[in-house]
């Protein structure tokens, strides 16, 4: 186990063996670690079913697709490379934030059933932001010439979250009913320290329970400091 260090002035009998190599927040190059400290994308949701729900509230659920952000955190991450460093795994450990922007000046609430909470005009963000703990599981493969291919699993668990709007800024009470364990799939193409991600999820985003459907799904870029 190592911290830091340079993956390509590694010795040619530490490349044929394969090492563990543990990176705390970005520290080293992690060469052969493909979970950036920093991933910003987009997040939306999928293969909904709002069908027992009233118009106003399905057009909510959908929410919209602008200023809706997500952000990975890999705090600690563990890299497990194997003969030729051809094959690797990566598991990382983490924060997870996405907010989710309702169109139109309108928020929800939830009291055995989903109702539409409207707002004033002048609200200008009325969204869901919601935190989980993040968890990927990657198997790796280095094609060459720093280019690379990783797939695997996410495991997310629901910290907290929050309605809010603004002007002036305005948290809500109301809690919406999600699902506090979301296990989902991922996978990244890559080129040295830049790749690209996509996330899916594949649990529902709600307590099954309340009768709605919606899986989360997330495509940004990682990116090390």
């Amino acid at each position: 186990i190592s911290l830091g260090g340079e993956a390509d002035n590694q010795t040619e009998e530490e490349t044929k063996k394969g090492k563990v190599k543990l990176d705390f927040a970005g520290i080293g190059r992690g060469s052969y670690n493909h979970l950036a400290l920093f991933e910003i994308g987009s997040n939306f949701v999928i293969n909904t079913d709002f069908s027992n729900c009233s118009q106003p509230v399905q057009q909510a659920l959908d929410f919209s697709t602008k200023k809706a952000v997500n952000v990975n955190i890999n705090l600690m991450t563990m890299n497990i490379v194997g003969p030729k460093r051809i094959l690797g795994f990566s598991l990382g450990f983490g924060f997870a934030m996405e907010n989710y922007t309702f169109d139109n000046n309108v928020s929800l609430k939830y009291d055995n059933g989903f109702e539409i909470l409207p707002l004033e005009q002048s609200v200008t963000k009325s969204k869901l932001a919601i935190n989980y703990i993040h968890i990927p599981m990657l198997m790796d493969i280095n094609i060459g010439r720093g280019v690379f291919f990783s797939a695997g699993a996410v495991l997310d668990v629901l910290m907290s979250s929050q309605l809010s709007y603004k002007k002036p800024k305005t948290k809500l009470e109301d809690r919406l009913p999600l699902n506090p364990l979301q296990v989902g799939v991922t996978a990244r193409v890559g080129w040295r320290r830049v790749y690209g991600y996509v996330n899916y999820s594949l649990l529902n985003m709600y307590k099954p329970s309340i009768g709605v459907e919606a899986y989360r799904m997330s495509a940004g870029v990682g990116i090390w400091f």
